[in-house]
C-alpha cells in the first residue's frame, strides 16, 4: 500500500510535540527518513527530502545539505531541468540563510531564474517564498525599504494572484514588520491586522499565526498600547502551549520578557528572557540568542543593573565577533565601553571605546569602497554603450559606401530625424520649465504658509507665557492679599463672638461659616490657576493631585506614571499640565463617561501622555467648527512643545501625546 508521507509527518510531529532535547529532534527526522525510503515513487521522495531538509535547516546545516544531495541523485538527469534545478537553489539557500547569508542570496536568484523559465505551474509558489526570504537577507543588512519594496512588488501580487491564504498573510505579516521596524507602527498595525486575517481559522498555518501574533505585539508595545499587545501574546501562548518544535517560540519568549519590562516587572521579565535563550540553545540558533541576549542586557542596563549588564555583554560578544556585521560589532563594542564607564572602569572602557572606533572606520571605508564599485559599474556600462556605438557607426559607413545611390535620401532621412529630435528637446525642455516653475510657486507658497504658522505659533506661545504670568500673579494676589483679608475678617468675627457668649447670634455663626466657605472657595481658585503641587513638587505630583480633584462618583480618574522625573524645564511642566487639564475639564462637560485614564511616561527622550475615557466620543469633522472645546488650543500646546497629537473619537476618546523633549 501507498504511504502517505504528509500523513506520516503529522503523526510523527505529533508524537514529539513535547520534545525539547536536539537529540528528539534527530530522533524525528530519521523516523521521518525512513519513512521516504519506503515510498515507491521517485519524485515522491525527490520532494519529502527536499521537505525534511527545510525542517532540518535550523538545526543541523550538514544533515540538511545531506538531504539535498540525495534529492539531487535521485532526480537523475532530470535536475538539469529549469524547475529541479530551481527547487535545488531554493532549498540550498534556506541552509545557508542564517550563517552564510551572502551565498543564500546568489543561491535564491538563482532560483529565480530557473523558475522563471519553466512553465511548471508549482513554480509560483517558490517564488513567492524565495522573494520573502530574499527580502528577509537585505533586512538584516538594514535595507528595510528594499525589504518593503521586495515584499510589495513581488511577493504580495504573485501570492493574492495564486489565491493562497498562507503565503499571502505571511507576506502582510513581512511587510508589517519591516514598516515596524521602519517605525511606522499606524502602517504596520494594518498590515498586520490584513496578515491575521488571512491566516486566522487556518489549521495549517499554526507557524505564521504564532509569528504574527508575536510580531503584532511588539509593534503594539511600541505604541503604548499594553492591553493589545497583552491580548496578541495570550494568543500566541495558547499556540506555544504543548508546541515546542517551532523555531520561533524563543520570540515568542522575548516578547514576553520585553512587555513586563514596559510594565515594570523586571524579575517576570528576566525569567521570561531566560526561557527564550533556553529554547535558542536547544536549537542552536546563535542569531536568537544574540537578539534575546541583548535584549536581556538593555533591561539590566535601564534598572541600572550594569554588572548584570556587563556580563550579559560578554556572553553576547562572542556571537558578534563571529558575524560578519560590522554594524552589530559598532553597537556591541560601543554598549560595552559605556558600561565599562558606568562601573568606572576607565582602562576597559577606554579598550573597547578604541576597538569602537576601528569598526566604525572600517564600516565607513566600507560603505566608501561599495560607493567606488558602483561608480565602476557605471563607468564600465557606459564604455561598453560607447563600443557599441562605434561598432554600429563603422557599419554605417560601410553601408553607405556600398550604396552610394541612396546618399541623398539617407541625407534627407537623417535631417528630419534631426529636426524631430531638436523639436522633441525643446518641446522637453519648455515642459520641464514649466514644471520647475510650478514646483517653485509650490515651494514659495509652502514657506510663506510655514512662516504664517510660525508667526502664528510665536503670538500664540507669547499670548500662553503672558497667561500664565498672569495667572500666577493673580493667584498670588488671591492667596496672599485677598485670603489673607478674609482670614483676618473672619478671626476678628470669631473673637467677637468670643467675647458675647452671654448674647450669642446664630446670625454671627452663619457669617462666619459663610466667610470660611468663601476663603476655601478663593483657595481653590488660586490653586487651580497655579497649583501648588506643581510649582513645589514637580509635574507627577501635580497630575496626580488633579486627577484626584477632578474624580468623582459619576466620573473615576485614574492616574499612572512611567519612568517620570522631577526635574523637567517649566515650559514642559506648565504645558503638560495645562494639556491634561483641558482634556479632564472636556471630558466631565462632553463625554458622559464614568472613567478616565490618565497615563505619562518617559522613554528615549520622548515624553508620550495618553488620555482616554469610555464616553460617547464625538465627530472630529463637526468639532472643527465648534469653538470653545479646547482642541484647537490644545493642538497649539502641543505643537509649542514641539509634540505630535493624534485623536481617536469613534468609541470614546483618546488622545495620544508625543512630545520630543530634546529636538
Amino acid at each position: 500500500m501507498k504511504i502517505s508521507f504528509w500523513l506520516l509527518c503529522f503523526v510523527l510531529v505529533t508524537s514529539v510535540t513535547l520534545a525539547q532535547q536536539r537529540d528528539e529532534v534527530h530522533q524525528h527526522a530519521d523516523s521521518v527518513y525512513q519513512a521516504i525510503g519506503k515510498m515507491p515513487e521517485a519524485k515522491e521522495k525527490v520532494q519529502s527530502l527536499l521537505d525534511l531538509s527545510f525542517f532540518m535547516s535550523d538545526y543541523d546545516s550538514t544533515q540538511s545539505l545531506q538531504y539535498i544531495q540525495e534529492a539531487k541523485q535521485l532526480m537523475g538527469s532530470s535536475y538539469k531541468e529549469a524547475f529541479y534545478s530551481g527547487q535545488l537553489a531554493f532549498y540550498t539557500a534556506t541552509v545557508y540563510f542564517d550563517d552564510r547569508p551572502e551565498e543564500a542570496k546568489r543561491e535564491y536568484l538563482r532560483a529565480e531564474e530557473f523558475f522563471k523559465k519553466t512553465k511548471d505551474p508549482r513554480a509560483d509558489r517558490y517564488r513567492v517564498r524565495l522573494w520573502s526570504s530574499y527580502g528577509a537577507l537585505l533586512q538584516r543588512e538594514g535595507r528595510s525599504q528594499d525589504y518593503a519594496d521586495v515584499v510589495l512588488n513581488k511577493s504580495i501580487p504573485m501570492a493574492r494572484k495564486m489565491g493562497d491564504s498562507i503565503l499571502t498573510g505571511n507576506n502582510y505579516q513581512n511587510l508589517a514588520t519591516v514598516l515596524m521596524n521602519m517605525k511606522q507602527h499606524v502602517k504596520a498595525e494594518n498590515y498586520f491586522q490584513q496578515a491575521i486575517g488571512f491566516l486566522q481559522g487556518n489549521p495549517g498555518a499554526k507557524e505564521e499565526r504564532l509569528t504574527v501574533f508575536v510580531n503584532a505585539a511588539r509593534n503594539a508595545l511600541f505604541q503604548h498600547k499594553y492591553s493589545n499587545a497583552r491580548s496578541l501574546l495570550d494568543s500566541a501562548a495558547h499556540i506555544v502551549k504543548g508546541w515546542k518544535l517551532s523555531p520561533f517560540i524563543p520570540m515568542y519568549y522575548s516578547m514576553e520578557g520585553t512587555y513586563y519590562q514596559k510594565m515594570n516587572r523586571p524579575d517576570r521579565a528576566i525569567s521570561n528572557f531566560e526561557k527564550g535563550l533556553t529554547e535558542a540553545k536547544r536549537l542552536r540558533n546563535d542569531y536568537l540568542i544574540y537578539y534575546i541576549l541583548f535584549e536581556q542586557f538593555e533591561l539590566y542596563s535601564s534598572i541600572q543593573n550594569y554588572a548584570a549588564a556587563l556580563k550579559t555583554l560578554h556572553q553576547v560578544l562572542p556571537y558578534v565577533q563571529e558575524s560578519h556585521s560590522l554594524r552589530d560589532k559598532q553597537m556591541v563594542y560601543y554598549n560595552l565601553a559605556h558600561t565599562e564607564t558606568q562601573l568606572q572602569h576607565y582602562k576597559e572602557a577606554t579598550d573597547w571605546f578604541e576597538q569602537h572606533k576601528k569598526v566604525s572606520d572600517s564600516l565607513a571605508l566600507a560603505e566608501s569602497d561599495q560607493r567606488v564599485l558602483d561608480l565602476e559599474k557605471k563607468y564600465q556600462t557606459a564604455e561598453k554603450e560607447n563600443e557599441l556605438l562605434k561598432i554600429r557607426t563603422e557599419s554605417q559607413s560601410q553601408a553607405l559606401s556600398l550604396q552610394k545611390n541612396r546618399t541623398l535620401i539617407v541625407v534627407l532621412i537623417a535631417t528630419v530625424l534631426l529636426l524631430i529630435g531638436v523639436g522633441f528637446f525643446l518641446l522637453k525642455a519648455a515642459q520641464n520649465r514649466r514644471i520647475l516653475a510650478i514646483q517653485k510657486g509650490k515651494l514659495l507658497e509652502e514657506e510663506l504658509k510655514n512662516v504664517k504658522n510660525q508667526d502664528k505659533l510665536n503670538r500664540y506661545n507669547a499670548m500662553l507665557e503672558g497667561q500664565e504670568i498672569e495667572r500666577n500673579r493673580v493667584a498670588r494676589d488671591l492667596h496672599d492679599g485677598l485670603g489673607g483679608l478674609l482670614a483676618g475678617v473672619k478671626l476678628r468675627l470669631s473673637a467677637i463672638a468670643f467675647r458675647d457668649k452671654t448674647n450669642k447670634s446664630s446670625e454671627l455663626d452663619a457669617v462666619i461659616h459663610q466667610l470660611d466657605h468663601s476663603v476655601n472657595e478663593l483657595r481653590r481658585i488660586a490653586r487651580d490657576m497655579m497649583p501648588e503641587a506643581l510649582l513645589s513638587m514637580g509635574l507627577e505630583p501635580a497630575l496626580r493631585d488633579l486627577c484626584q480633584t477632578m474624580s468623582s462618583g459619576a466620573m473615576k480618574v485614574s492616574f499612572e506614571a512611567i519612568n517620570l522625573r522631577s526635574n523637567y524645564a517649566q515650559p514642559l511642566v506648565i504645558g503638560v499640565y495645562r494639556i491634561v487639564q483641558e482634556l479632564l475639564a472636556n471630558a466631565v462637560r462632553h463625554s458622559e463617561a464614568s472613567q478616565v485614564w490618565v497615563q505619562a511616561s518617559e522613554h528615549e527622550g520622548h515624553f508620550y501622555l495618553v488620555v482616554e475615557d469610555d464616553g460617547k466620543g464625538f465627530d472630529q469633522s463637526r468639532v472643527k467648527e465648534k469653538s470653545g472645546i479646547g482642541l484647537s488650543n490644545i493642538r497649539n500646546r502641543v505643537e509649542l512643545l514641539n509634540g505630535n497629537l493624534e485623536v481617536e473619537s469613534k468609541q470614546g476618546a483618546s488622545f495620544h501625546i508625543d512630545i520630543q523633549m530634546h529636538g
